[in-house]
């Protein structure tokens, strides 16, 4: 009984041993989230610089994927620059571009936007209406949303438009604090019209698929690195590749062994990318 019972601990501890120094797979794309992966609010998490170098030194594709509508790739990377985190626009994509790519596949021309000034700029080549008589409504986070624009998204999705969310963030991290997100507003719209919108961002494989088309490269040559697992690490597995949750946001790795489904790979930091 004694050595039976001596072989199984011997077994969990290889088990636990073989988890944590398990040679993280090199991959040809990287899907990287940004606030509790890059940095936390305004101050930039440890080896974040150093891994996005790694990355243009290595000449590795790599894409920032935002759910925050109201952010150009111009004002992500000014504030990465500011952080002393070195990139461009060309690896920016927010969930406006990836709303751009749905509604052009689906051969919209009217729209009616609710939302802020990225949002509308990056929809720009689209007749944005003010009246009901429109394609789609879209809805991205509104910080002066009036009772009248949700009047017209209501009547505008009754007569027809679909509802397109740009994503379904309930709080948005600011300097002075947490405010409400895009996520409300949808809900206030869904349950007003009992219509389910489509939602663009993350969790969402939409902006993942959208994001992927912009490479040539196959499902298992792609991960999603990201901190929170309902949003970032769903994503992935909704989209079907590989993911690797880093302990340094809002999912912690005592909560994510909760979880039914395991990302791919956990790391404490993104240290452990980074091939010597």
């Amino acid at each position: 009984m004694i050595i039976f019972l001596l072989y199984h601990i011997f077994i969990l501890k290889i088990h636990f041993f073989s988890t944590y120094l398990l040679t993280i797979k090199k991959y040809k794309l990287y899907l990287i989230d940004l606030d509790g992966t890059i940095y936390n609010g305004e101050k930039k998490i440890k080896f974040a610089d150093q891994f996005v170098d790694y990355l243009n030194k290595t000449k590795t594709d790599y894409l920032f994927l935002t759910n925050n509508s109201t952010k150009e790739p111009k004002d992500v990377v000014d504030k990465l620059k500011n952080l002393g985190v070195n990139t461009t626009e060309e690896h920016v994509y927010t969930s406006s571009d990836a709303t751009k790519m749905y509604l052009l596949k689906k051969g919209y021309n009217n729209i009616y936007i609710i939302g802020e000034r990225g949002l509308k700029d990056t929809l720009v080549n689209f007749e944005q209406k003010n009246t009901e008589d429109v394609d789609a409504v879209i809805v991205g986070l509104d910080r002066k949303l009036t009772y009248e624009k949700l009047t017209v998204a209501t009547r505008a999705v009754l007569a027809g438009a679909e509802l397109v969310g740009t994503n379904p963030d309930t709080l948005l991290p600011t300097a002075d604090g947490f405010i409400p997100s895009n996520g409300g507003q949808i809900k206030y719209l869904e349950h007003a019209t009992s219509t389910e919108a489509t939602v663009i961002g993350k969790p969402s494989k939409i902006i993942m698929e959208c994001a992927m088309e912009l490479f040539n490269y196959k499902k298992e040559d792609i991960v999603m690195v990201g901190d929170n697992y309902d949003t970032d690490i769903m994503s992935g597995i909704n989209s079907g590749i590989d993911t690797i949750h880093v302990q340094t946001g809002v999912t912690t790795l005592e909560n994510l062994k909760l979880k039914k489904i395991q990302p791919t790979y956990t790391i404490e930091d993104l240290s452990k990318l980074i091939e010597d």
